[in-house]
Order: structure tokens, then sequence, then C-alpha cells
């Protein structure tokens, strides 16, 4: 059933109302759609109902888009936002680890400085201990020289002690002399008061060889070596004196023999007993020593 579209006044009212109820929000093509029914002169009323139904569908529906649309935006700033966020923590988080890394590189440095440091140190230390062992060393042999030659000096002492008062009148005298030569007491006496011409042992002699046995007895640690200054060198010159202290208790192990005398000392000794002059008297020479 079709209606007929008159241009009369309730016709007209009825077509601006609708018109200015589409005219709001509307596309221009529903304008457009709505001019074409107008101009067309009649339209089913079924189809005009459809036409107002789908457009009002079709704005329903763009509405919808464009809330969708505007929570799509609001979404989309928001990610944005986070991402902002998570893409600035990422950087502050390279940079704080980029800081661990240099911080650690750093201390790693240290570390190798303060262990080369330890490790010279540690030379410096053993070397310090070295000296300071060798220091140790050579006081303690420096003390036990010291000591021994403190010992050696007492018991020289005491030697020359008992020499001096067991021949205290020929000393005096100037008869016998007394000295000292490289650590050792020397006594000297003339020949003729002990060997005869044939290099006996004289009579008298017997007293002079009592108190020498008496002396190397008191002073046991002591050694004994006779020379006579006529034939230095000469055991067989001496031989008839040394047996004779033998046969009073002086052992061989008691005498030092002429060989084994110290080549600095003979060099040391006066040129008379070195090599003694035609005038000089012939000596023996008993050198004690002690060790």
């Amino acid at each position: 059933m079709s209606i007929p579209l008159t241009f009369d006044w309730a016709t007209l009212a009825w077509l601006y109302t609708r018109l200015r109820w589409w005219w709001r929000g509307r596309a221009p093509a529903q304008v457009a759609l709505a001019l074409l029914l107008g101009a067309g002169g009649c339209v089913p009323a079924l189809q005009l109902e459809e036409a107002q139904s789908a457009a009002q569908v079709e704005q329903e529906g763009r509405r919808r888009s464009e809330a969708q649309l505007a929570q799509a935006e609001v979404e989309n700033e928001r990610l944005r936002g986070q991402m902002r966020e998570e893409k600035q923590a990422l950087e502050e988080r390279e940079q704080a680890l980029s800081q661990a890394a240099l911080d650690t590189a750093a201390q790693g440095k240290q570390r190798q400085d303060a262990e080369g440091m330890v490790e010279q140190l540690r030379g410096e230390l053993a070397r310090a201990g070295n000296h300071l062992q060798a220091f140790h060393d050579d006081k303690q042999k420096l003390e036990q020289s010291l000591s021994a030659e403190a010992a050696h000096g007492e018991a020289l002492a005491r030697l020359s002690r008992d020499v001096a008062l067991s021949f205290s009148d020929p000393l005096a005298t100037g008869e016998y002399a007394l000295d000292t030569e490289q650590g050792a007491l020397v006594l000297r006496l003339p020949s003729d008061d002990l060997l005869g011409d044939g290099a006996e042992l004289k009579p008298d002699a017997a007293r002079t060889l009592e108190i020498l046995a008496r002396v190397m007895k008191s002073h046991l640690p002591a050694k004994l070596r006779v020379e006579d200054s006529a034939a230095p060198g000469d055991a067989l010159r001496v031989a008839p004196v040394v047996a004779a202290l033998g046969a009073r208790g002086v052992g061989p192990e008691r005498f030092q023999s002429l060989q084994a005398a110290d080549p600095a000392s003979e060099a040391a000794a006066p040129a008379a007993a070195a090599a003694p002059s035609p005038t000089a008297t012939p000596e023996i020479r008993f050198a004690f020593s002690v060790p």
C-alpha cells in the first residue's frame, strides 16, 4: 500500500520536523538520502520507517565505534606511558649495571694493586728476615768468638801468671825472658842451661824440667812447642828435652810438632830466632799455647 506525498502544509510541517531531527548528528549521506526521499515525490511509509531504523542503527554503530576508538586511544596512551616508564626503568637498570660493572672493574684493579703491594711487602719482609737472620747468626758467631777469646785470654793469663811465678828469680835477673808471640806465651832460656855440647841434658836441667812439667800438668788444655833457636825446625836438636818432659808426665799429645808451626808465626818471630847471628846466644824456646 502506498501513501501519496502531497505538498500541503501538514506534509511540509511533518517533513520539516523530520529533517531537523535527522540533521542533528547525521552524516551528509543521510541528509542526501532524506532530500532524495523528499524530492522523489512519494515513498512507501514502510520503506521510510526502515530507512529511519537503518539510519538510527548506523548512528548507534558510529557512536559505539567512536566510543571504542576513544577507549582505544586512552588505552593506547596508557600503554605508551607504561612503555615510556618501562623504557626509563630499563635505561636506569642499564646505567646501574654499567656503573656496577665499572665499580667491579675498579675494585678488581684495586684488588690487583693491593695483591701486588702485598707480594712486594712479602718480598721486602723476606729480605728483611734474611738480613735479620744473617745479623743474628753473625751476632752469635761474634758472641761465641768473644767468649772464646775471653776464655783464651783468661787461660793465657793464668798460664802466664804460673810461668812467671815458677821462674820468678831468673826472670827477675833477666836470665830468662817471657814474651807473647802470635797469641802464645814464649819462655826463652839459654841452651847452655839445658843442653851440653853433645846435645845431652845437663844435670842442672832437671829442676827446670820439673817446673815445666808441673806447669803443663796444672794447665791440661795447654800445648807446648820446644825449639832451639840455633837450629829452627830441627826436632832432633830438642828431642832430649821433649823426652825428659815426657818422662815427667807430659804426654806426646801435649806437644806441637815443629812442622806444624804456623808460618806466619815463624815470620813474625824475632830476627835473632829465625836467623841467629854468630854472636847471638842460642836459646831454647818453650811456646805455650791455649785453645
